[in-house]
């Protein structure tokens, strides 16, 4: 496995996507039994909201939530036996470090919910292009294994035929957005359950769809566990792959700016080398006419101080 040195040797030639994922990789390889589930979107998405709803942590809050960025740093709470639940930053907060903070934390999950506040209706930039981000390198086992999508506040949609048509279009943007690869999805709604512990409404309850999406979280979580080390190999595997195109995808770039790189200094110089090539020539000629002579009057001499007498005048010339 590898360490933290090849890690940022690694990022340098590849991208800090790829870094996070095998940071994220090497973390869970060793984190045992435990289970992460983590929560990821935008800052009103109401994924907090979400979970505290699971926890049933109505009257005090467990993770906190606002109109403003609150999520900071990754908080944890047991949800049931080795499940983990972690509340991330919010993505999109025109905050490049807490962007990042979030992507760190979902890759060392093992259960990602990507949440979206369906009043706004179908995915907007920030959240389609984040979605596609998680996704990259993930083969269609792993997609089936680790992520589901939860679309809150369901209860804005008062009109049960526009809340379909709103789920049907958000399916197909997220099926797109993951390469045609379907992802777990739910509606719920943390409002209706909140409304339900006040009242206690056990039909606004099940309407809200919290306690279903729960016990799909867990079933998903339970699932993994039991294969976790099959999944976890698996998801090393697709890292080596899809690491590898991208080392052999810079190779190959770094070989062409090499190459261009030549023929730039080349053609650039190629006139002065030219010019600097026929003198060395012409001096070469006139070295060989020398030696020539000097063998010439050697051969003719009537004494070796004569020829070394003319060798000196030729030299000192």
């Amino acid at each position: 496995m590898l360490n933290s040195s090849d890690i940022r040797t690694l990022e340098r030639f590849t991208d800090s996507a790829t870094a996070r994922k095998w940071e994220g990789l090497i973390r869970k390889m060793s984190a045992g039994n435990t289970i992460t589930v983590a929560n990821t979107g935008l800052f009103s998405s109401g994924k907090s909201t979400l979970f505290n709803a699971m926890l049933g942590r109505v009257d005090d809050e467990r993770f906190p939530v606002g109109a403003a960025p609150t999520t900071k740093t990754g908080d944890r709470e047991t949800l049931e036996g080795d499940i983990v639940l972690l509340d991330t930053p919010g993505i999109d907060s025109n905050n490049r470090e807490d962007d990042a903070e979030a992507f760190d934390m979902v890759m060392q999950s093992d259960i990602i919910i990507m949440t979206h506040n369906i009043k706004i209706g179908m995915l907007n930039r920030a959240e389609y292009d984040w979605l596609k981000r998680i996704v990259s390198g993930m083969d269609s086992t792993a997609l089936r294994q680790r992520l589901m999508f939860a679309a809150t506040w369901s209860d804005s949609r008062t009109d049960a035929g526009d809340l379909e048509k709103v789920i049907a279009e958000l399916k197909a943007q997220i099926l797109e957005a993951a390469g045609g690869q379907e992802i777990a999805f739910y509606a719920v709604s943390a409002k209706r359950f909140y409304t339900a512990q006040q009242k206690d409404s056990a039909k606004l309850r099940e309407a809200s769809g919290v306690d279903e999406f729960r016990e799909k979280v867990i079933e998903f979580a339970v699932n993994y566990a039991g294969k976790a080390q099959a999944l976890r190999l698996n998801e090393l595997n697709s890292l080596c792959s899809s690491t590898m195109g991208e080392l052999i995808t810079r190779k190959v770039s770094c070989e062409e700016n090499i190459s261009n790189a030549k023929s730039r200094v080349r053609s650039r110089y190629e006139g002065a080398f030219e010019t600097w090539r026929g003198i060395l020539s012409r001096f070469k000629g006139m070295k060989s006419g020398v030696m020539s002579k000097l063998s010439e009057v050697k051969a003719n001499s009537s004494s070796s101080w004569e020829y070394d007498n003319f060798e000196s005048k030729i030299y000192n010339m």
